[in-house]
């Protein structure tokens, strides 16, 4: 048995990480996201027929509970470091961390932009839901999955993804004219402040890699990197115009289907 400090990361934790893409961490990401993907779909049904204000609810103690967890353990690193700045290297900013500022706008706001941070946190959700959860290699190569830091991370990824399905099923995802302009307006001042957040910081010692705007870090943004032929702008430029690919390509596929099943 481990002590609630070593849990927390305060004293040394005696156990190894079982690593990325290790059974282990497979098994238990596979059964998370199963059982956020159910939950949602059993919310999202039971709530379908209800009026909008009312299928408003889950997606808004969604929204608490994710910005409370992430709150919590800034606070806790912070206090752990005995640093208060340490919170510059855990910015949300990374790519998982849009769902942070699109879920409560859509939980919480009202008009079209509430529609457009919903269909935003739809397209995203599952996105982020999966990368945090699969592919979070740095965390699984540091951390036991049953220590503090792996659990929170995976806590605030599945509410992405439970999000993005229960507005799918539950009805709530409506796109009209102009949606699109300002989810894009949306993805691309979150790329603006990631990729300040990197250039200000850079040798501070509270760098970070946001957005993977800075290199590829084992991610198939590698090849990227490879076809920038290694040229840093390049490679940036890149990977910010992938995000807007992802975005285009997911509502042209549910335009798509949208008008097969009409």
């Amino acid at each position: 048995m481990i002590t609630l400090r070593q849990f927390f990361g305060f004293d040394t934790d005696p156990r190894v990480p079982e690593g990325w893409l290790s059974w282990q961490q497979l098994t238990y990401v596979t059964c998370i996201v199963l059982i956020t993907v159910l939950l949602a779909v059993i919310l999202g049904k039971r709530y379908r027929k209800r009026t909008e204000a009312e299928k408003r609810v889950p997606l808004r103690v969604a929204a608490v509970l994710m910005l409370a967890s992430e709150i919590a353990k800034i606070t806790i690193v912070c206090i752990r470091y005995n640093d208060p700045w340490q919170f510059r290297s855990m910015l949300p900013l990374f790519l998982c961390s849009i769902i942070f500022f699109s879920l409560p706008v859509a939980a919480f706001g009202k008009g079209r932009i509430s529609r457009s941070a919903m269909c935003f946190t739809f397209v995203y959700g599952m996105l982020c839901c999966l990368a945090g959860t699969y592919l979070a290699a740095n965390i699984y190569q540091n951390s036991p999955i049953f220590s503090y830091e792996p659990m929170a991370s995976n806590f605030a990824h599945c509410v992405a993804g439970f999000a993005a399905v229960y507005i799918g099923v539950s009805g709530l995802v409506k796109r009209e004219p102009g949606d699109l302009a300002i989810m894009s307006l949306m993805l691309g001042i979150f790329e603006a402040l990631a990729l300040t957040a990197d250039l200000l910081q850079a040798g501070t010692g509270y760098e970070h890699n946001y957005m993977f705007f800075t290199r590829p870090d084992g991610t198939p943004f590698t090849v990227l990197m490879n076809l920038a032929g290694g040229i840093q702008p390049l490679y940036t430029v890149l990977v910010a115009a992938v995000y807007f690919v992802y975005l285009y390509l997911f509502l042209f596929i549910m335009k798509k289907l949208s008008r097969r099943h009409s």
